[in-house]
């Protein structure tokens, strides 16, 4: 029912002005992750980004997610470093644990680029959900990433990065990982 709804609110938003667009995919030996962006326009507050993604990995787990992030450069006092924040809703379905869950997660993320080296960028972003915002088979969902990106040309990236994605099963405490690693990646704006 959740999956339903994000991708309901996922193709509202997208038939919203769009003023560019971006596809984002990694891949590792046991997971793929597929992620489409969106930028929305700026305003005062800065520059937002819609996007809309799925993971699946090995084990026939899967996760979709829908997010808006608000972003910009921090300013004069620290140049080359911007910083966003934002929300997603996501739903999991965990085959190892037969898990169920869904969340609203808030977070965000840091990137610092070099002034000397404007086409490297290295990014952090942390995403959490503590139990009153996460629902079905978990009480806490956490993500955790970090990248190292190299610009190409102005409309492709490359990148090595490394994630972690973790649920807090309900009533067991135990955590499940839902996907860690290293991973490779490209991210195509068009």
């Amino acid at each position: 029912m959740l999956l339903r709804s994000l991708v309901s609110v996922s193709l509202l938003a997208l038939s919203a002005s769009v003023c560019a667009d971006a596809i984002d995919i990694n891949l590792r030996d046991t997971s793929a992750q597929l992620q489409y962006k969106a930028a929305m326009g700026g305003t005062n507050m800065g520059k937002t980004e819609f996007s809309m993604g799925a993971i699946y990995t090995q084990k026939n787990n899967l996760l979709g997610e829908a997010g808006i992030l608000v972003k910009d450069d921090i300013g004069g006092n620290a140049p080359g470093v911007s910083a966003g924040v934002g929300l997603k809703a996501l739903s999991a379905r965990i085959k190892p644990v037969n898990m169920n869950a869904s969340a609203l997660a808030l977070g965000g993320m840091v990137r610092y680029s070099p002034p000397a080296e404007r086409r490297l960028g290295f990014v952090g972003q942390l995403y959490l959900s503590p139990n009153i915002i996460t629902f079905g088979g978990a009480d806490r969902y956490l993500e955790t990433g970090v990248r190292v990106e190299y610009e190409i040309i102005p409309q492709a990236q490359v990148y090595l990065g490394y994630r972690n994605i973790a649920f807090n099963v309900k009533n067991t405490g135990n955590n499940v990982i839902f996907d860690e690693g290293v991973h490779v990646g490209v991210k195509m704006s068009f």
